[in-house]
């Protein structure tokens, strides 16, 4: 498995700690039917899994990825934004490769590490506190970026970073939360932006424009827009005035939590006012030339 001994320092202070809190409100919230796909070490959007009778599941990401991707051979992995570990854990263990996982939560770290020991994997799979835009060297057959690249205070350096670990022959996945044309005109988007920490929130075509200037081609590029389920208008707005009511009670060390909260209910409020989509796009290197 590929590594470097030289962790880069934490690209934007103060993350890690937000993702720390995000967790221990997931873990309290639990019992009371929230924290998505923590269980299963995801803490990305839940689809509509066929293979459930059309109820969402935070597995079905993965298997979409697995299926847009070009044939790989025992690939060597990177995840660019693990979380708690899933995505490597099941994409590792499916395509019998490596993988390496990048967080800046040291709790994140924790949980990851446990259960990549708890599966018997240590030594196929292993996580570092370390910043996207200093990865390791690899090269990586495969790069994966799970709604990870929105935290990017500049996606085209974040991009760049992890396209040049990128192998011959290589595949980067990007599945993210992608604006319309018309979203900046919408007071929902700052408001996300500003709950989820999303400085800087590309669009489809920086994507696929920063792909093209790194000698990249596009080869899967799907809308998973319509399997994401999203409360109504209604709901949306009544979950915003009581989180606005929770936010005037609680502790000032908190709120960066119903922060974070409001701001998913933002991104809900574009999924309604088709201001959104939930993409996944392939990317891949060329092959080496003998």
């Amino acid at each position: 498995m590929p590594h470097d001994d030289q962790h880069s320092a934490v690209a934007r202070p103060g993350l890690g700690t937000y993702y720390d809190r995000l967790g221990v409100w997931t873990m309290l919230a639990r019992p009371f039917g929230y924290g998505g796909g923590s269980a299963q070490l995801t803490v990305h959007r839940m689809l509509a899994d066929p293979r459930a009778a059309g109820r969402p599941t935070a597995s079905r990401v993965h298997d979409v990825i697995a299926e847009a991707l070009p044939p790989l051979t025992a690939p060597r992995i990177l995840d660019a934004g693990c979380g708690l570990g899933g995505t490597m854990i099941d994409l590792a263990g499916r395509l019998n490769g490596t993988a390496v996982g990048l967080t800046l939560s040291e709790q994140q770290r924790a949980t990851a590490t446990r259960a990549i020991e708890a599966r018997g994997m240590r030594g196929r799979v292993e996580v570092r506190v370390q910043s996207y835009d200093a990865p390791p060297s690899g090269p990586f057959d495969l790069i994966v970026a799970i709604e990870s690249l929105a935290h990017s205070p500049d996606p085209q350096v974040s991009v760049a970073a992890l396209a040049g670990v990128l192998a011959p022959g290589g595949a980067f996945v990007v599945v993210d939360d992608m604006p319309e044309p018309g979203a900046e005109r919408s007071g929902a988007l700052q408001r996300f932006r500003d709950g989820w920490r999303a400085p800087v929130v590309w669009r489809r075509a920086d994507y696929t424009a920063a792909f093209a200037r790194l000698g990249l081609s596009i080869v899967g590029d799907h809308d998973l827009t319509g399997q994401s389920q999203v409360r109504t208008l209604t709901q949306i707005a009544r979950m915003e005035r009581l989180n606005r009511a929770a936010r005037v009670l609680a502790p000032a060390r908190w709120r960066v939590v119903l922060e974070s909260y409001l701001g998913g209910l933002a991104l809900e409020r574009l999924y309604r006012e088709g201001l959104m989509r939930y993409q996944l796009l392939v990317a891949a290197s060329p092959p080496r030339r003998d």
